[in-house]
């Protein structure tokens, strides 16, 4: 039995239940029968997705059958959070007693329940877009954040007779030509690639990247589907903002497709923190690098979040946020190239001669950055700490932040929390954070990618350093790092 299966029992189960709770025997009939309904609803969607979802995964090796099952989930996990969401607009207007903030909250959570299961399935362009979306609580209801925020880019991975023919074909050779050994075993799989340890005949420990042979196909499939349900999604539930969220899908996958570009932006950020002995970021092996392979040093650490594994190794975490910071500080503020994507899985920690070292893996979100986009950042910052208003807001348009005549100081500062790694929760006075969330949607137009990307980099970052360092706040260290900049610029 499938693991999504069992879950899926179990969430029934618990929906069901919830019926059955002192607040809804409190309600009318009326009440209750149409929560009854919309459970009923909500269960025969979730049980024709499930079965959906095991039809593709069983389809994996035939393209054609792939595709048409996967188009066939995701527009059934569509019509699901359409449907409900029409379904309670037409009672409101109809029966407005029967229609309560609650049932509102409970549409939204099965329908963020049903997309991560979708995505946690499917992988490819439904993952990458629940991540982005969980870091943008100005897009989507609290309950879709707190839902998604839970999805990880790892996925069961391919099988080694499948990989072992696409690495060979990307490299124009049999394998036993360039490896000396490969495991079969992958030590990662995430949606897009995954990575095997090998060891080349001159000795060298590396990490052989490779991309999924149907990737880019079903990618184009997942978003030639989102950009249908847009068509009717503003209309039928304007609170769920997709179209930011597709934007940056569309300007960034391809990035992350691109092994070569990849390849390129790595070897340059290395030389650009050639000056630091306290960084690593793996060496390309550049005749072993093709569209679709990247061939790279293979580096071993602990994953930075774990902090008894960084103890036992004689590591203070808190030194580590502190590098950490700084690190990408002087990657934002001066050297204009970004390691954009610091997941907790992407950074390693290791002792070091001279005190901890951190690792930088996976770049296919390192980006440059445009000198404009810095001097904007470092305004951004030093307006934040200075309190000057009208020049934050300045900045922010500066850095390609469309933002709404009438927005407020308050507004604005929540904003900032979202864009500089905080949370709706972090900068909220009283509101609710679904109040904020709209608020928010309403008053700024769409953000450049570029400026995402940092958001989201900041996000990321910051919820490393509330695991590591409780004393430590993400802002306060770009900020001294800005002015350090500011003062030696005059």
């Amino acid at each position: 039995m499938q693991p999504f299966f069992r879950q899926n029992i179990q969430r029934s189960l618990e929906e069901t239940r919830s019926l059955l709770t002192k607040e809804n025997r409190s309600l009318g009939l009326g009440s209750v029968l149409a929560r009854l309904g919309d459970l009923t609803r909500s269960n025969a969607f979730l049980w024709a997705e499930t079965g959906l979802l095991m039809q593709e995964q069983n389809s994996r090796g035939n393209a054609i059958g792939q595709t048409l099952t996967r188009s066939l989930a995701l527009g059934t996990l569509a019509t699901d959070i359409i449907s409900g969401y029409l379904s309670l607009r037409e009672r409101a207007r109809l029966w407005p007693d029967l229609v309560q903030e609650r049932d509102w909250e409970l549409q939204h959570q099965r329908g963020a329940n049903h997309v991560l299961d979708t995505a946690a399935s499917l992988g490819g362009a439904m993952i990458k877009a629940c991540q982005f979306a969980s870091t943008r609580p100005d897009l989507l209801p609290a309950i879709y954040i707190q839902t998604l925020a839970s999805l990880q880019d790892r996925l069961p991975p391919h099988p080694w007779s499948t990989i072992k023919v696409e690495i060979a074909q990307e490299l124009g050779r049999s394998l036993t030509e360039v490896f000396a050994e490969i495991e079969p075993e992958p030590v990662a799989a995430a949606s897009i690639a995954q990575v095997h340890r090998a060891r080349l005949h001159d000795g060298r420990q590396v990490a052989v990247k490779i991309q999924y042979p149907e990737v880019a196909s079903l990618i184009s499939t997942d978003l030639a589907l989102m950009e249908r349900v847009l068509a009717a999604q503003p209309r039928i539930a304007p609170d769920l903002q997709l179209r930011p969220i597709l934007d940056y899908l569309r300007a960034t996958l391809p990035l992350e497709l691109d092994f070569r570009r990849e390849a390129r932006l790595m070897t340059k950020l290395r030389s650009a923190l050639r000056h630091h002995d306290d960084v690593v970021v793996p060496t390309i092996i550049p005749e072993l690098v093709s569209d679709h392979l990247l061939v790279m040093e293979f580096v071993e650490g602990i994953k930075i979040t774990d902090r008894p594994a960084l103890l036992k190794a004689g590591i203070d975490p808190d030194q580590v946020a502190r590098q950490l910071n700084a690190l990408y500080a002087e990657q934002m503020m001066q050297l204009g190239i970004l390691h954009a994507d610091p997941h907790p899985g992407n950074i390693l920690a290791q002792p070091g001669p001279n005190g901890p070292r951190i690792v930088l893996l996976d770049h296919g979100l390192t980006v440059e950055l445009a000198p404009a986009l810095i001097q904007s950042l470092r305004t951004m910052v030093q307006s934040l700490t200075e309190g000057d208003f009208d020049r934050l807001t300045q900045a922010l348009v500066d850095a390609g932040l469309q933002l709404d005549e009438e927005t407020e100081i308050t507004t604005l500062l929540q904003l900032v929390g979202v864009l500089f790694g905080g949370s709706t929760s972090d900068v909220q006075s009283g509101s609710s954070p679904i109040a904020v969330s709209s608020r928010l949607g309403r008053s700024i137009g769409r953000l450049s990618i570029d400026l995402i990307l940092v958001g989201r980099a900041l996000g990321l970052l910051d919820g490393i350093t509330r695991q590591l360092s409780s004393t430590i706040d993400v802002l306060d260290v770009i900020g001294q790092y800005s002015n350090t900049q500011a003062a030696q610029a005059s």
